[in-house]
């Protein structure tokens, strides 16, 4: 019978043991080895005297070495446990530095968070947003983009941003929308035009005037178009504007009113402007859009919880 030379089963059960040994035990050796001191170390860990003892012969008995000999109240390292423990400190560091880099993804701090806007709601109140987001998730690196309405399908669908805040609906299954508010329409008046002295406009005072409209079928003209045409008005359209920051300033040069949301007007509207409210004006959906298909993250989660907030907080135009 073919015999093991002596001595190789007990170097094969030392090799077994050492692939054998856990990274919790090798997190309390680390501690011990630090502190040189069951107490000290227990303490660190959250973890009781003599479990760490138990590990600590344990690890002993595996490895067939001693790990450490007594001196009074301290431990003293043999040599094989600071060869050892020269091994396993730079990656007992790695892993912390894993730890605290999960925790930052956790808090959102570590991507670049990229959101999009149409033009209305990115004049004033989505930048708002993204400061106090920025305040609250330190470190986040933002990136904003502000979009045409038939820009958002592809901008979601193509994973180049996550969300998009916007007072449009776009109907495409993959699109998820959750609405966070709601804007009414008000009216942008020169101040030289004789109902810049009303307090709130009605829409028979609209009949005739001078007009500033928007693109059809966008979501601005479909509310407007909606609420001249039930009150019968006639308007006279003097320019077409494509977004509502264009509109303020065709506004702003004496060509016309416009009618926006109010939301366009917490941006800058120029100075010869009055904003108005407009009696029983109809309201706009504020909604923030993503790709059902791609997970979003908690920024996202963040921003729709902060313009929850700010537009119930919308201070009201008199």
């Amino acid at each position: 019978m073919h015999r093991q030379p002596e001595g190789h089963e007990k170097d094969a059960g030392r090799a077994t043991a050492e692939a054998l040994l856990s990274l919790r035990q090798i997190e309390i050796f680390h501690t011990v080895m630090q502190t040189r001191s069951i107490t000290a170390a227990s303490k660190v860990l959250a973890v009781s005297q003599p479990s760490l003892s138990r590990t600590i012969r344990r690890m002993e008995d595996l490895l067939g070495i001693a790990l450490f000999a007594r001196d009074r109240n301290r431990l003293v390292p043999t040599s094989e446990a600071l060869e050892i423990y020269a091994e396993i400190d730079p990656l007992i560091r790695q892993i912390s530095g894993i730890g605290a880099q999960i925790s930052r993804i956790a808090r959102g701090e570590t991507a670049v968070f990229r959101v999009g806007a149409t033009a209305s709601v990115a004049r004033a109140l989505v930048p708002q947003a993204l400061k106090q987001l920025s305040i609250e998730v330190k470190g986040i690196e933002l990136f904003f983009d502000v979009l045409s309405v038939n820009q958002i399908e592809d901008y979601l669908l193509s994973g180049r941003g996550e969300g998009v805040v916007t007072i449009t609906s776009p109907n495409h299954p993959l699109v998820v929308m959750e609405q966070v508010g709601q804007a009414d329409l008000v009216a942008a008046i020169p101040r030289k035009h004789p109902l810049a002295a009303c307090n709130m406009i009605q829409a028979d005072d609209l009949e005739g005037v001078d007009f500033i409209s928007f693109e059809p079928g966008g979501a601005h003209q479909r509310v407007v178009d909606r609420f001249l045409s039930r009150a019968g008005v006639n308007v006279q359209i003097r320019a077409v504007a494509r977004f509502s920051d264009t509109a303020l300033a065709l506004a702003n040069e004496e060509m016309g009113i416009v009618l926006v949301d109010y939301l366009t007007t917490l941006g800058p509207v120029g100075d010869n402007l009055v904003i108005l409210p407009i009696e029983h004006a109809p309201r706009f959906e504020v909604s923030v859009l993503w790709n059902r298909q791609r997970p979003h993250s908690a920024n996202l989660r963040k921003l729709v919880e902060i313009l929850n907030g700010k537009l119930a907080t919308l201070p009201k135009l008199v």
